[in-house]
């Protein structure tokens, strides 16, 4: 039972913080609640509330009210009543050490002469409950709390329940002023009623300016009442150096420091401007906006941005150098990674940084492409940049290829290519755009070579290298050369070939060559010895689909391409053929040792019946 007991209570405690505002010291301490009364011995419903003012000067209360709370109630406070003004302008103070008098309104009817300041309908238990006062914020200025169960009194501490006919009156610390520590137990006592109550004290102050901080009694001088109970300053004329009064500053006009009124040029910037600002212009709107030298680029242009030049409509655009795009490889064969290239040349007498121009790839909807940071043309010369330089596509079927700037203006381009073939160069050759099968990257470029009709198809050769391309002359894989690409010196006693671009050695006196030998003759294109055809030599026909080189009277494979400068030397295969069958004749002695070894016990067995067969016969 006792257990039961216990959880009603804490149950009720917990309901009761929730619920119930907290206890809080007085925002206020100066008013304090001074009398309660409960009832009396005529009626329990004859109930009074007196408030006090401990400070020694007049303090507002206007819009407090007082509440109540009963013991047991989870809710905020019921509103008692409240000081309200006649109107908005009016403030209530209660003066310096004066009593504020509240009573029920079952104790004005049974007291008919009794005045108060305040009425309120009946509601205060005679056992347990509080009494707040609260400012016109509904802050609690002060609390009163009496009876057990009142546990949220003030110090958690509630005066005791004043018996029948006696009210809980607050104790006096000195004769003006009463005592107040926030615990109620300690605070009040149970007393007899006063015989006579004060009320009428609370005094009422009318603002005669609403707008005004702060409370005028008076209208302050030279100012107006508006109706609404604004006070008005008295006119101020804003441009004392205009004619008429100005109560605004007027459209274009800013103040000096002298406090005169002066046309603004430029209204819409900050501070009096008498002239127009250096690097501002005047709109047609009249603002005063900065100089744009370049009116179709985008941002301010103060003065024309270095690399561009105006128009004759006065438009800005770059002042560039002009770049011809010159060759391109769509097809290359095999794998078109790294292969692929775009050709370029400078027609200008001097250096073309590309770092302005920019690639633009296609036919419908040309895909822009940068150039590698640092790229340029050097004068008059050529360079390639590959798709592994720039990763562009140019596809086979159909493409072309434009230099713009970076303002979008075309500087050049090439007409558009269709069904590029293996290996075939798109190039501009004398002026004309045509097919090549002589890819040129990095050079001048050059006419198709007529190919013979008994020319060996290429299909079966491996693939160039990515940085390579099948030479047409000679069907080998040659390098990409950049334009700007530096050979490498030749060796002492050596000489770049025009033809080839390849070091070769300077031929010597022949009289300090070593002699040759009695069955050689020294060649005279390479200054080697080989060896003498004897006269009656007659060569073996060379197999269908060769010829004899009349050079090295061997047999070859039948290509219709140019001679090159350096014909494949003569090479002795006497030595390979004989290394050749010393290894198939050592290869057919270990395979008839293994099937010797494989077959012994049936090689035996063999043996056996051989001899018997002959012995036999005997």
């Amino acid at each position: 039972m006792r257990k039961r007991y216990v959880l009603s209570w804490l149950a009720f405690v917990l309901a009761a913080t929730l619920f119930v505002a907290p206890p809080s010291h007085a925002s206020d301490p100066n008013i304090v609640i001074s009398q309660i009364q409960l009832g009396n011995v005529t009626s329990a419903y004859n109930e009074f509330i007196e408030i006090y003012n401990n400070s020694p000067a007049d303090i507002e209360i206007t819009n407090w009210c007082l509440g109540y709370i009963s013991a047991t109630a989870a809710q905020t406070a019921n509103e008692l009543a409240c000081f309200l003004p006649g109107d908005d302008s009016i403030h209530l103070y209660l003066p310096s050490h004066s009593f504020a008098y509240a009573i029920s309104n079952q104790l004005a009817l049974s007291t008919p002469n009794l005045g108060s300041d305040l009425k309120f309908s009946s509601a205060l238990s005679g056992t347990a409950g509080y009494v707040r006062l609260l400012d016109n914020a509904s802050s609690e200025v002060d609390r009163v709390g009496w009876g057990a169960t009142a546990v949220f009194a003030e110090g958690a501490s509630p005066v005791d329940a004043p018996p029948v006919g006696k009210v809980l009156q607050r104790k006096t610390s000195d004769i003006a002023t009463l005592q107040d520590t926030n615990v109620n137990s300690v605070d009040f006592e149970p007393a007899m009623p006063r015989a006579v109550y004060v009320y009428g004290s609370i005094s009422e102050i009318q603002d005669m300016c609403r707008n005004l901080a702060g409370i005028q009694e008076i209208v302050p001088v030279d100012y107006t009442v508006d109706q609404t109970g604004n006070c008005l300053p008295p006119p101020v004329d804003i441009c004392p150096n205009l004619d008429n009064l100005q109560l605004v500053l007027p459209p274009g006009y800013e103040l000096d420091e002298a406090g005169s009124c002066l046309p603004d040029i430029c209204p819409n910037l900050a501070g009096l401007q008498l002239t127009l600002p250096v690097g501002k212009d005047l709109d047609q709107t009249g603002a005063c906006l900065d100089h744009d030298e370049c009116a179709n680029l985008a941002g301010i242009q103060a003065a024309l941005p270095s690399g561009y030049k105006l128009t004759a409509d006065g438009a800005c655009m770059l002042d560039l150098l002009p770049i011809k795009i010159t060759e391109l490889l769509a097809n290359p064969y095999g794998s078109d990674s790294g292969k692929e290239f775009i050709e370029l040349y400078n027609p200008n007498d001097t250096a073309v940084d590309l770092s302005l121009y920019g690639l633009a790839v296609g036919t419908m909807a040309p895909k822009l492409y940068s150039f590698p940071a640092g790229a340029s043309v050097e004068p008059r010369s050529y360079t390639v940049f590959s798709n592994s330089d720039i990763p562009y596509t140019l596809v086979n079927t159909s493409s072309r290829v434009a230099v713009m700037t970076a303002d979008s203006v075309v500087v050049d381009g090439s007409p558009a290519y269709s069904d590029s073939k293996d290996d075939m160069a798109w190039a501009l050759i004398d002026g004309t755009w045509q097919y090549t099968n002589q890819p040129t990257p990095g050079s001048e470029n050059s006419l198709s070579l007529v190919e013979s009709d008994e020319a060996v198809a290429t299909s079966n050769l491996a693939s160039c290298a990515a940085n390579q391309y099948r030479s047409l002359d000679t069907n080998r894989c040659r390098l990409l050369t950049a334009a700007s690409s530096v050979l490498a010196p030749c060796k002492d006693g050596q000489y770049r070939s025009e033809e080839t671009n390849r070091c070769r050695s300077i031929a010597v006196d022949a009289g300090t060559l070593a002699s040759c030998r009695d069955d050689q003759e020294r060649n005279p294109d390479t200054n080697r010895c080989r060896l003498i055809a004897a006269a009656d030599t007659v060569p073996a026909a060379c197999k269908q689909g060769q010829e004899r080189n009349p050079e090295t009277n061997r047999c070859r494979n039948s290509v219709a391409i140019s001679a090159a400068a350096y014909p494949v030397e003569p090479v002795d295969v006497r030595s390979g053929g004989y290394i050749g069958w010393l290894v198939v004749g050592s290869v057919g002695v270990l395979a008839v040792g293994y099937g010797v070894w494989e077959w012994r016990s049936e090689i035996a067995q063999a043996t056996q019946k051989l001899r018997s067969f002959f012995h036999f016969k005997k």
